[in-house]
């Protein structure tokens, strides 16, 4: 019978432990099932050197790489992982290697035979990848390379190595054993092969559901080296994947310091991989702190501000064309695409889709697509543009492929912004912080007497710009405090705002491509001679239910500069601008009785708008001789809309005489006026339309140098523009666009012809020249 009970116990404890072990074993196979996902990651890296105020990039790489779990390699102890990069992009100047996956020809070629076909990671549950555990899919090919190489091969080449070598797997005994807490500390070991003689624990700083943020940071002196480390990272506590990290090691010694960076983050994040590529090294300083109370202002200048559009209808949309071009260094794809011509501030959200690579045939071109940036509609000196920048993926086809590209097309959704400004009170302002949606405006006083501080925020569809024109003082930028430690260069700082502490709209879409950020933030620092009533504050909000959308062809900026009814790339001069200026400008429209000036008194000349040099011309009635011959009146044209008759030899080589009188009038055809034909195009202000003036002209016969000699067209502020016209065109009938419209290089707000009366004019004059002294 006890023996019988006891069968029983044994069967049932063996059962028990059997449903244990299936348990466990279904848990274990169903998170490795869970995690078995491809997961795709953008590494960037680079070497920066620095002696003195010189900088120098010794290293940059980035990489497209994807991880996948190889279950024929994993065993109980560990995972193993399959990295395969889609994009590879390598630059070390010192050892003369450039290594594109796009490209993957020349010196860079054997080693992108290697590094395409992969790598292989080897992590156990307790600590994360070592150097040992990263091992190429083709290592003899790889040492058999760093042997030919010689000896100093293995280490040129630990960066490009080091792309390959974290696992993005945290070890489990690290998350696995119980929930993680803030304060918990990680062991990550040798991140990304860095010659770091110890292992230094990381701490958990923040947890946000399933999201556990890390932070590592030390800083120590050996043998005369000061050695920092700082680095930021986020992992998924259900699974333990990295969703981000950034990493910074520097040594200094002296006035030279080496500084080593390394991003990971998911490939749909925006503009990181750009900013650590793209950075030269010229912002080691210790930008993006605040300014110390003495540091010096500038006089407030006066700007143009965005004029009130409350009903969104500012056209952005004309243009059929865009601008396709290489990007910074010449390896990625640029769209820009100039939605119009502003007076003051804009910006809004605007996003490409359904991008396509089309050849000489009208074919599409099978080529994916890594969409690494973009930018939203923004102004810039008055034009406003949004773009997005491209790399192509696979290895060596692309370039192939990329020699038949003729032109792109792609869908520009654009969200219209309504506008409209507010005055508010000074004080006010003082009191609490002014908010529109969730954008935010700030004002306090510091301790300086008419010192303050102004802080706007603008998140989301909201945006708060101020008006500063009419202040009287001076005004200075302070750049946000840095998240990171101080030693940190701008760049770096900029980068952990991005990764871990900036609101993207990618945390709020799962792709994670939206065009604008989602917060920007400005700080002034005001000093004022006295303290305004008020405060001008335009005010903008993104209407995201009215979003238009329209067709793009994006062609080489040749072609696009070609065709004159597109709006400029660059606009006119918008250098300040100030009231002796602004009054000479509306002096363009007077004329003047024309007169003799001299500048020496041994010169003389006869200054005039190049409008009225054809049709007033000076005569000389009692002159004087030069080597023989009669002195005349040279007409001399600056090229910007004034000329001059300049008293000289026949033969011009002389300017200058002594001793000598010369009388005379300057005659005219009739008495100069200008003659209103409006302003620039409602849609296009970039485009004016001449039908008042072409009506009294043949045009098929009028040639393209009367553009200059007759009209005169402006911007808001008076500036004079210039005629944007086709290369090698005499005729002023080619020179139209849609036989009537002058194109310029800025938003015309007047225009004007001259006209010449029916009845002659004369002006006498007279003078005496110097003799010598």
């Amino acid at each position: 019978m006890a023996f019988s009970q006891n069968r029983i116990v044994c069967t049932a404890l063996t059962l028990c432990l059997s449903l244990f072990a299936f348990q466990s074993h279904y848990c274990e196979a169903h998170s490795r099932e869970t995690d078995a996902r491809p997961h795709e990651y953008q590494v960037t890296m680079s070497i920066l050197y620095a002696h003195g105020d010189s900088q120098q990039v010794g290293v940059r790489a980035r990489a497209l790489l994807k991880y996948q779990t190889d279950s024929t390699a994993s065993s109980g102890n560990g995972v193993s992982l399959a990295v395969i990069p889609t994009m590879l992009q390598y630059q070390d100047p010192a050892y003369r290697l450039n290594i594109n996956s796009f490209d993957d020809a020349g010196r860079g070629a054997a080693l992108a035979k290697i590094v395409r076909q992969g790598a292989q990671l080897r992590g156990d549950h307790k600590v994360a990848t070592s150097q040992s555990q990263a091992r190429f899919k083709a290592q003899d090919e790889w040492d058999a390379y760093l042997a030919k190489q010689g000896k100093e091969a293995a280490r040129a080449l630990a960066p490009l190595k080091s792309l390959f070598a974290l696992n993005p797997l945290i070890p489990q005994t690290q998350w696995q054993a119980k929930a993680p807490s803030v304060g918990d500390t990680l062991k990550l070991g040798n991140l990304f092969l860095i010659a770091a003689s110890e292992s230094t624990p990381w701490q958990i700083t923040a947890i946000e559901g399933q999201w556990v943020t890390a932070t590592l940071e030390q800083s120590r002196v050996q043998q005369g080296i000061e050695n920092r480390r700082y680095g930021l990272l986020r992992f998924d506590s259900h699974t333990g994947w990295l969703d981000r990290l950034l990493l910074v090691e520097q040594q200094e010694k002296g006035d030279r310091k080496q500084t080593r960076r390394w991003l990971l983050a998911p490939k749909s994040t925006l503009y990181v991989s750009d900013m650590l590529w793209q950075d030269e090294g010229s912002t080691i300083d210790d930008s993006g702190f605040p300014l110390e109370p003495e540091d010096d202002l500038f006089e407030i200048p006066t700007l143009s501000m965005t004029p009130d559009d409350p009903d969104a209808s500012l056209p952005m949309m004309e243009p059929d064309q865009g601008i396709m071009s290489a990007g910074w260094g010449g390896d990625d794809i640029e769209l820009r695409y100039i939605h119009g011509l502003v007076a003051g501030d804009f910006a809004t959200s605007v996003e490409y889709q359904n991008i396509q690579l089309i050849d000489w045939r009208d074919r599409e071109i099978d080529l994916p697509l890594w969409r690494h940036s973009v930018r939203g509609a923004s102004a810039l000196e008055g034009v406003v543009s949004s773009g997005v920048n491209l790399l192509p993926l696979g290895w060596g086809e692309s370039r192939a492929k990329l020699e038949e590209l003729y032109q792109i097309r792609a869908e520009v959704n654009f969200t219209p912004v309504r506008t409209y400004t507010e005055q508010v009170s000074w004080q006010a302002l003082l009191k609490q912080s002014y908010r529109f949606g969730e954008a935010t405006l700030t004002l306090s006083a510091l301790n300086k007497p008419n010192r303050y501080r102004l802080t706007v925020t603008n998140r989301g569809v909201n945006s708060l710009s101020p008006d500063f024109n009419g202040l009287n003082g001076k005004l200075g930028f302070e750049a946000p405090v840095g998240q990171g430690p101080k030693w940190l260069t701008s760049t770096e700082q900029l980068l952990l705002d991005e990764l871990f502490f900036r609101e993207l709209a990618s945390r709020e879409q799962a792709s994670g491509e939206q065009a604008s950020r989602e917060q920007t933030s400005h700080v002034y620092i005001l000093q004022l001679a006295e303290v305004p009533k008020s405060l001008s504050i335009l005010h903008g909000e993104q209407l995201r239910d009215r979003v238009r959308t329209k067709a793009i062809t994006f062609v080489t900026q040749s072609e696009y500069e070609a065709n004159l009814a597109n709006p400029p790339l660059t606009p006119a001069s918008r250098g300040s601008f100030s009231g002796d200026a602004s009054a000479k400008a509306k002096d363009r429209w007077q004329f003047a009785e024309p007169s003799v000036v001299s500048r020496t008194g041994n010169d003389l000349y006869i200054p005039m708008p190049t409008a009225l040099a054809e049709v007033c011309r000076p005569q000389i009635d009692k002159g004087f001789n030069e080597a023989g011959k009669s002195v005349q009146w040279r007409l001399i044209d600056n090229g910007r809309g004034q000329s001059a008759y300049v008293l000289a030899s026949q033969d011009g080589s002389r300017r200058y005489f002594y001793d000598k009188s010369i009388q005379g009038s300057i005659v005219c055809q009739g008495r100069p006026q200008w003659q209103s034909i409006g302003q620039g195009d409602k849609r296009r202000p970039w485009l004016v339309d001449l039908t008042p003036w072409l009506s009294n002209l043949d045009k098929r016969k009028a040639q393209v140098s009367r553009l200059y000699r007759s009209l005169l067209i402006t911007d808001a502020e008076g500036r004079p523009l210039s005629p944007r016209l086709p290369k090698n065109v005499e005729e002023l009938e080619k020179a139209l666009v849609e036989g009537r419209f002058l194109s310029v290089d800025g938003a015309a707000s007047s225009a004007a012809y001259l006209s010449i009366g029916d009845e002659p004019l004369s002006f006498p004059y007279q003078f005496k020249l110097k003799p010598l002294p």
